[in-house]
């Protein structure tokens, strides 16, 4: 009677058992991460948030795969220059996992630039227009140049790049430029790295009224 019973629910038993090292019962953490990001990003594209609440979203998601190319496909990358072939939990390979991520960024980076370009749009109806210097009045471009000299200029220190002076610290989330200086009495150049200044005293964007 035993062993009956044994072979009548050993089939059924066999179907409730799970392997926990299975790599289907598990989710990847940098493709989660990412869908994550997909869900900010539904919040810029629902038009029952505010318009500038829109904007935020987009900004918070540009800054997430900033940090996510600083964080995570930089560790992924360290672990592809190392030759660790070990997987992850979920059956993925460090270089499988760089693959995937940049597909999925790829579709929200296009995804967000579409969005972008129907809410300034939607910014311009409502009278906010995002605008570089040559398309202001010459009135508002003397004031940007006051705004600079008073603001900016002092807080500019550019970085030689030469044998005696090595590619400098790249900050994380700064913004920098890269330029060409040349000698007055000669033609060399000489390679120059300008860290523009940013933060609280220093937006990004500079209100002006027409």
């Amino acid at each position: 009677m035993t062993n009956q019973t044994k072979q009548t629910l050993t089939p059924e038993l066999k179907a409730r058992h799970f392997d926990l090292t299975a790599p289907e019962w598990y989710l990847n953490r940098e493709l989660t991460w990412l869908e994550f990001n997909k869900r900010v990003l539904w919040e810029a594209e629902d038009e029952r948030t505010p318009l500038l609440e829109r904007v935020k979203f987009i900004a918070i998601v540009s800054s997430n795969l900033d940090e996510f190319f600083m964080k995570r496909i930089g560790g992924l990358k360290q672990q592809v220059g190392a030759g660790i072939s070990e997987l992850s939990v979920d059956g993925r390979s460090p270089q499988q996992q760089i693959t995937e991520c940049y597909a999925v960024v790829r579709e929200l980076e296009a995804k967000k630039q579409i969005l972008l370009t129907q809410i300034i749009d939607q910014l311009q109806q409502q009278g906010i227009r995002i605008l570089p210097f040559l398309e202001l009045s010459k009135d508002q471009q003397q004031t940007m140049r006051e705004h600079y000299i008073q603001n900016i200029f002092p807080l500019v220190t550019p970085q030689a790049i030469d044998p005696a002076h090595p590619f400098p610290f790249i900050s994380n989330l700064s913004l920098n430029l890269l330029t060409g200086v040349c000698c007055t009495e000669t033609d060399d150049m000489t390679l120059v790295r300008i860290k523009v200044p940013v933060g609280p005293k220093v937006p990004r964007f500079v209100q002006l009224f027409s």
